[in-house]
C-alpha cells in the first residue's frame, strides 16, 4: 500500500534527476517567497517538505512525517503540530493540502503556531476545465469532486505514517467553490489560479516531458497569456495566502 511518505521518496529522486521539474517548482518557490509575511523575525516552515524550497528560502525550517533526508529539519503532522503557539511567521504547503482529509484540524493546529498576522501560503491543484480533464485521465489521484469532504470532522485517531488520502479537488472546493468555512480563523487574503501548462506537459512525476527544458520559457509565456483568457478553463494551479486573524 502506497502512502505520503513512499511517494514523496519516489518523488524526490526524479526531482533530482529531472530538470525540467526543477524549474517549475523553483518558480513556485519564488512564487511562496513574494507571499511571504516578512514583517516579523519569526522563522517559516514547510509542511510535508522534501527540502528544495532551502534553495530559495534558506532560511526556511523543513518538515515531514518522517526525517528521511538532511535537508528535512524535523518530523511534524500537520495534525498535531508540535510547535510552540504563535511562534511561526508563515507556514508553506505546497501540494498538501488536497491531502488533508481532515482540513479543520490542520487549520486549527496551524493557526495556534502562527502568530497574529502570519500566513499560510499554499499552492496546489486548480480545476480549470481543460486541466482538470488532463488530471482525471492522467493521474493517479481522483479529482475527487464526488467525494464527501469532512471539512469540519475531527477524527478520534490522528492520521499517521501510514493512511494515504487525496482528492485534488479539494483546494479549488475550499477556496473557490467556498465550501469550507475558516474565516474566524483566518482571512483570505489571496487566491490566484493560473494556467500551468509548463507543469501538465512537463509529464510531472508520472511520465516524461512532452517539451524539451529550453522551450520553458516559451510555455511559461503561453501560460500568461492563457491565464489572462480564462482561468475556468485553463488553470491548473492555484495559489491561496491565508492570513491569521485575532482571535
Amino acid at each position: 500500500m502506497e502512502n505520503h511518505i513512499n511517494i514523496d521518496i519516489k518523488n524526490r529522486e526524479l526531482f533530482k534527476k529531472k530538470d525540467l521539474l526543477r524549474k517549475i517548482y523553483t518558480d513556485y518557490f519564488i512564487k511562496v517567497k513574494q507571499n511571504l509575511n516578512i514583517s516579523s523575525t519569526k522563522p517559516s516552515l514547510e509542511i510535508g517538505s522534501s527540502g528544495f524550497i532551502k534553495s530559495v528560502i534558506p532560511n526556511c525550517i523543513t518538515s515531514n512525517l518522517k526525517r528521511y533526508d538532511k535537508q528535512i529539519d524535523l518530523e511534524e503532522n500537520v495534525y498535531s503540530l508540535n510547535i510552540d503557539h504563535n511562534s511561526l511567521s508563515n507556514i508553506i504547503m505546497i501540494d498538501i493540502f488536497h491531502h488533508l482529509e481532515f482540513p479543520k484540524l490542520a487549520i486549527k493546529k496551524m493557526f495556534d503556531a502562527l502568530e497574529e498576522g502570519g500566513k499560510i501560503i499554499m499552492i496546489e491543484p486548480s480545476m480549470g476545465l481543460i486541466p482538470r480533464l488532463i488530471y482525471k485521465v492522467f493521474h493517479h489521484e481522483p479529482n475527487g469532486f464526488d467525494i464527501n469532504i469532512k471539512w469540519n470532522e475531527v477524527p478520534n485517531e490522528i492520521p499517521g505514517l501510514n493512511s494515504y488520502f487525496a482528492a485534488q479537488s479539494v483546494p479549488w472546493r475550499a477556496f473557490v467553490k467556498r465550501e469550507f468555512k475558516f474565516e474566524d480563523q483566518f482571512i483570505l487574503e489571496k487566491i490566484e489560479c493560473f494556467s500551468d501548462f509548463a507543469f501538465l506537459c512537463s509529464g510531472g512525476f508520472s511520465f516524461k516531458s512532452f517539451y524539451p527544458s529550453s522551450f520553458y520559457k516559451f510555455m511559461k509565456f503561453f501560460d500568461y497569456i492563457l491565464s489572462k483568457i480564462s482561468y475556468r478553463i485553463f488553470s491548473a494551479r492555484m495559489i491561496v495566502v491565508l492570513k491569521k486573524i485575532k482571535k
